[in-house]
C-alpha cells in the first residue's frame, strides 16, 4: 500500500538578484507579488520513498538537482526527482542551452527549503491511492509561433490522491498535482516583482478542491498565454488559472478517469537512461530567410526574439564548446500511472507522441524535471527563436520519444514482476 504526504516551503529572494526568463530585462528584483514556494509530495512504497519537489524556479540544473539528491538521503528519501514551474518572475538560476551553474546563494537557499519541504511531507505521510485524470481546456494558451486565430485545447493533466475509505463510500480528495503545458509567462517582461505566474494561480485557484495543491509546468516548449491572455497583471493570471481550474473540476466529476485506482498499487523504482544528442550546427541567417511558414506578420517582437536567439545560440556554442550533449529521461510508476521526466522545454507534440504511444496506462510528462537542456522542438517546428537556441541537432525531441517509450515498457516490465 503506498502512502503520499506533502509539505511546502517558502524560497526567499533577494532584493535586487536578477529575475530569470527574459534577456532583455536587466534590473533586479524589487520585491514579491506573492511568496515563492516549494512543493514536496512524497511517496512511500514500503521499500522505496519517492519524492517530487516542484521549485518555483526558471529551470534546476543538474548541479542543484545533485544536491538535493545527496542531502535527501539522510531523510529516508530512495529517489527525489525535481521539477521547475519555469515561471519568467522567478530568480534566474543559470538557465542556458545546455545546462549551466548555478548561483551557489540561490541554490543553497532552493536546499534548505527543499529538505523544509520534504521533512514536511514525509511527516504528513498517510495511506492513499492515486488516478490520473485529463481535462482539456481552450482560451488559455496556443501554439507561440501561429497567427493568433488559432487558438488550440490545450490538455490539463491532474495526478489525483486520495484518502482509503470504505468500498461504499466516495474517497475524499487529498491532494492533486495539476500539469499544465503551458508557459508561466503572463507578466511581462518589465516586471520585476518575484511572482510564481500561472503556477501560482492554479494552486490558489484550486486550493478549495484539496487538502493541498501542488503545479508543475509539462511540455510546454511551444505553448504560451501570447495569443490568449487579454493583459499582462495578476487579474490575468487568475483569470486564466480559473478556466484551469474549471476544466480540472469538470473532468474530476464526470468521472473521466483514465483508469480504476489500485488500492493495493506499489511504487516501481524510478528507471533512467542518458541520451547523447548530436549539437545544433550552426544557425543560418535568419534574415535572409523569406520563406511563407518562417515569416510572421502578426508578432514584430517575433523578429527581435528570433535575432536575440541567434545570439543566444551563438553564445551558447562558443561557451559549450561541445558536439553533443547528453540528457536523462526517467520513468516511474504509481501502480497504473507512468511519469516521465524530460530536463527540457520539450514541444507538446512530442509529449503527446509518448502519451499515444503507451495506451495502457495513464501517461503524464513533466517537463523542466531534474536538469535543463534548453528547448527541444520537433522536426516539423518552423524557423523560430525556440528552434534557433535549441542545442540540439533536429531529430533529437524524436529520439527522446523513443527513449522514454522504451523505459516505460521497462518499468510496465517492472511492475508487472512486483505483482
Amino acid at each position: 500500500m503506498l502512502k503520499f504526504g506533502h509539505g511546502k516551503a517558502t524560497l526567499g529572494v533577494v532584493l535586487g538578484e536578477q529575475l530569470g526568463g527574459y534577456i532583455d530585462r536587466t534590473e533586479g528584483v524589487l520585491g514579491s507579488i506573492e511568496p515563492l514556494e516549494v512543493h514536496a509530495v512524497s511517496v512511500d512504497g514500503d521499500s522505496s520513498r519517492l519524492v517530487l519537489l516542484v521549485v518555483d524556479l526558471i529551470c534546476v540544473n543538474t548541479d542543484l538537482v545533485a544536491r538535493i539528491r545527496a542531502a535527501a538521503t539522510d531523510l529516508g528519501v530512495s529517489d527525489v526527482w525535481v521539477s521547475a514551474t519555469h515561471a519568467h518572475s522567478t530568480p534566474e538560476a543559470g538557465c542556458y542551452p545546455g545546462g549551466a551553474a548555478t548561483p551557489k546563494a540561490l541554490a543553497d537557499r532552493v536546499v534548505r527549503s527543499s529538505l523544509a519541504a520534504m521533512r514536511r511531507a514525509i511527516a504528513a505521510e498517510a495511506p492513499g491511492r492515486v488516478r490520473a485524470v485529463r481535462s482539456v481546456v481552450s482560451g488559455v494558451a496556443g501554439r507561440r509561433n501561429v497567427p493568433p486565430g488559432e487558438t488550440p485545447r490545450v490538455p490539463i493533466d491532474v495526478l489525483i490522491v486520495e484518502e482509503m475509505a470504505p468500498s461504499d463510500e466516495s474517497p475524499r480528495i487529498r491532494g492533486m498535482l495539476v500539469i499544465s503545458p503551458v508557459h508561466p509567462t503572463v507578466l511581462p517582461p518589465d516586471n520585476r516583482l518575484a511572482s510564481a505566474d500561472l503556477t501560482g494561480g492554479i494552486r490558489r485557484a484550486l486550493a478549495r478542491d484539496a487538502e493541498w495543491v501542488v503545479a508543475a509546468t509539462g511540455a510546454a516548449g511551444d505553448i504560451s498565454t501570447r495569443t490568449t491572455r487579454q493583459a499582462r497583471d495578476t487579474a490575468e493570471v487568475n483569470r486564466l488559472a480559473a478556466r484551469i481550474a474549471d476544466a480540472v473540476r469538470s473532468a474530476i466529476a464526470e468521472g473521466t478517469d483514465e483508469r480504476h485506482p489500485e488500492a493495493d498499487a506499489t511504487l516501481t523504482a524510478p528507471l533512467a537512461t542518458t541520451l547523447d544528442l548530436p549539437a545544433r550546427p550552426r544557425t543560418p541567417d535568419a534574415t535572409a530567410d523569406d520563406r511563407p511558414a518562417h515569416r510572421d506578420p502578426f508578432s514584430a517582437r517575433r523578429r527581435i526574439v528570433l535575432e536575440q536567439g541567434i545570439a543566444i545560440a551563438e553564445e551558447s556554442r562558443a561557451r559549450l564548446s561541445t558536439s553533443q550533449h547528453s540528457v536523462t529521461i526517467e520513468v516511474c510508476a504509481l501502480g497504473e500511472v507512468q511519469l516521465v521526466a524530460i530536463p527540457a522545454e520539450l514541444y507538446l507534440g512530442l509529449a503527446e507522441q509518448i502519451r499515444d504511444g503507451n495506451p495502457t496506462h495513464p501517461t503524464i510528462v513533466l517537463g523542466y524535471t531534474n536538469g535543463y537542456l534548453g528547448y527541444v522542438p520537433d522536426r516539423e517546428a518552423p524557423l523560430s527563436y525556440e528552434t534557433v537556441v535549441s542545442p540540439v541537432a533536429e531529430g533529437s525531441g524524436e529520439a527522446i520519444v523513443a527513449t522514454a517509450l522504451g523505459l516505460l515498457s521497462d518499468a510496465d516490465a517492472a511492475t508487472a514482476l512486483v505483482k
